[in-house]
């Protein structure tokens, strides 16, 4: 006699905050740093430009510009005749990027399987939307990267190489303050935005221990400035933190999207709009349709019977620019960008405080034996 024939298999109960964490997002500073710059009021891309070049598709998109003069000539005797002193004009072209991702539905899918499809929806979204943000970071780091200054008009006592400076893990705990005055030095006397890698953040806590009423105050290295994070800058070999300097007002971000997005067009089962998705503050433009066909073999046994079943299908896609404010001479006129790398500790243990041994043979240190 037995009752294993009828035993209450596994339960199973849907719970889908359960998972959360296999989609969570990271935190995208320099996207969001370029995305703040775009609509603060001091912005380099007014609402004419924004305009104009999210219905750009299908056009080359170009801004009047002058270049920088350095020939001006001072005088040190006045005349009668005022000498001509013409600009020179150029056309910046706007050079653009096209990211998009998708997913599909099979919702009969769900009839017999313990995923419902709203969990499966979510989840889907969700990736794909952390996967475009990501992929938009990356593009911000490398107008970052591709922007940062050639010129520094003053180093103070830090080393330049590869346009980057070059701070030794020592004076990790006072570098910030020294980026105001190589800013200023190149003309970029204003706000500073900080767009920095775990390593940074690992520096300005390590700052904030000594605040204020603490044992010495290094309030002042980092509380003028405005902070952005970001997984995606790698640091190079030896390296502890890397991080862009940027003077505000200086950057911004252009979207464009496709002709029928625009036109939010419908028609042959086919719908196109312009939406913004979970962690990604841009207007990018969405395509859905159905189909119907044969997907008995997209889950195995769990469709097998699946021979000739509805398919719902979501894309979406963006042009992407990222900007950086013009300069006609970078070998000769700084950018406001300032690329740092924090050098690793040389040792093994960079907690260890260092020690001084005062009595050498030169300076000793006279004693006399206990009696």
């Amino acid at each position: 006699m037995s009752l294993i024939a009828t035993r209450l298999q596994n339960w199973r109960v849907e719970n889908p905050e359960f998972d959360r964490n296999m989609a969570r997002p990271l935190e995208y500073g320099a996207l969001d740093f370029f995305i703040q710059q775009t609509d603060a009021p001091g912005s380099i891309i007014n609402p004419n430009l924004r305009a104009r070049a999210f219905e750009s598709i299908g056009n080359t998109v170009q801004v009047p510009v002058i270049n920088f003069d350095g020939d001006v000539a001072v005088s040190n005797v006045r005349s009668c005749v005022i000498a001509d002193d013409e600009n020179t004009s150029a056309l910046y072209t706007v050079n653009w990027v096209t990211l998009a991702v998708g997913f599909t539905m099979v919702p009969s899918l769900y009839l017999n399987n313990e995923i419902s499809y709203e969990h499966d929806f979510a989840r889907k979204m969700e990736k794909v939307c952390r996967a475009l943000a990501t992929a938009l970071d990356e593009q911000a780091i490398a107008a970052l990267e591709a922007n940062k200054t050639q010129v520094f008009k003053d180093t103070l006592y830090y080393t330049v190489s590869a346009n980057t400076v070059s701070v030794p893990f020592i004076a990790r705990m006072e570098w910030m303050a020294d980026m105001n005055a190589l800013m200023r030095a190149n003309a970029y006397p204003g706000m500073l935005h900080v767009i920095g890698n775990t390593g940074i953040d690992s520096l300005i806590r390590k700052m904030a221990e000594h605040d204020i009423y603490n044992d010495v105050n290094k309030r002042l290295e980092y509380d003028n400035k405005v902070f952005h994070y970001t997984a995606n800058i790698a640091n190079e070999d030896g390296i502890f933190a890397t991080a862009y300097i940027v003077e505000d007002g200086n950057v911004g971000v252009l979207t464009r999207v496709d002709r029928e997005a625009l036109r939010r067009a419908s028609y042959n089962f086919h719908e196109w709009d312009v939406v913004r998705l979970p962690f990604i503050d841009l207007p990018v433009g969405s395509h859905y349709y159905t189909s119907v066909g044969d997907q008995s073999g997209i889950a195995g046994a769990a469709s097998a019977d699946m021979t000739c079943v509805g398919k719902e299908y979501f894309g979406f896609s963006l042009d992407v620019a990222f900007v950086v404010a013009y300069n006609s001479d970078p070998e000769t006129v700084a950018n406001p960008i300032i690329k740092v790398e924090i050098a690793a500790p040389a040792t093994a243990s960079p907690f260890a405080q260092p020690v001084e041994v005062v009595n050498t043979e030169d300076y000793p240190v006279i004693t006399r034996a206990a009696e």
